[in-house]
């Protein structure tokens, strides 16, 4: 579905966001992690696991990007990598993908059909705008340095630790 977006839902999708954001440490976002999790609570992982969907398909790897390990994957860099006052932007990041569908296409980012969450990507990942752009760049970075330090995906590309003779 092609929607024709105007300069007034723009501005509404920005306002609701900002607002989201603010409240971001509300119930939904930046609550207690989920089981097992050590940052992201259960809607967090629902966004990435959405979003690794959508970046790592079926029939690329041995295991695609959604198959509930890439969020807890994700989960586990974030805690244990990833400098800690980058922490916070990048839930906030995830808080303004799940919500800002809601304005654009009626429902969140996590429940969207696969296609209509590539499309979303798709904007994201557009030049303009910038900040716009930044995010999805961090939001691609810090997904790739998850799915792709699977082992399995590690030995699908042939990558070996260690000196090879």
């Amino acid at each position: 579905m092609n929607a024709v977006v105007s300069r007034r839902s723009v501005l509404v999708a920005g306002v609701t966001t900002g607002a989201l954001l603010v409240a971001g440490k509300s119930v939904v976002f930046k609550s207690q992690p989920a089981t097992g999790a050590k940052v992201l609570s259960s809607a967090e992982i629902s966004v990435v696991e959405q979003a690794a969907k959508v970046l790592f398909p079926e029939g690329v790897f041995p295991v695609s990007g959604g198959d509930g390990v890439t969020g807890r994957q994700v989960d586990e860099l974030l805690a244990e990598v990833i400098d800690p006052p980058a922490v916070a932007p990048f839930r906030s990041m995830l808080a303004a993908l799940e919500w800002g569908t809601l304005v654009s296409r009626g429902t969140r980012f996590s429940d969207l059909p696969e296609d209509e969450a590539r499309d979303v990507l798709h904007t994201w990942a557009s030049e303009n705008p910038a900040p716009r752009r930044l995010a999805f760049d961090s939001l691609q970075a810090v997904l790739s340095m998850a799915f792709l330090r699977r082992p399995e995906v590690l030995r699908a590309i042939g990558w070996r630790v260690g000196c090879g003779g």
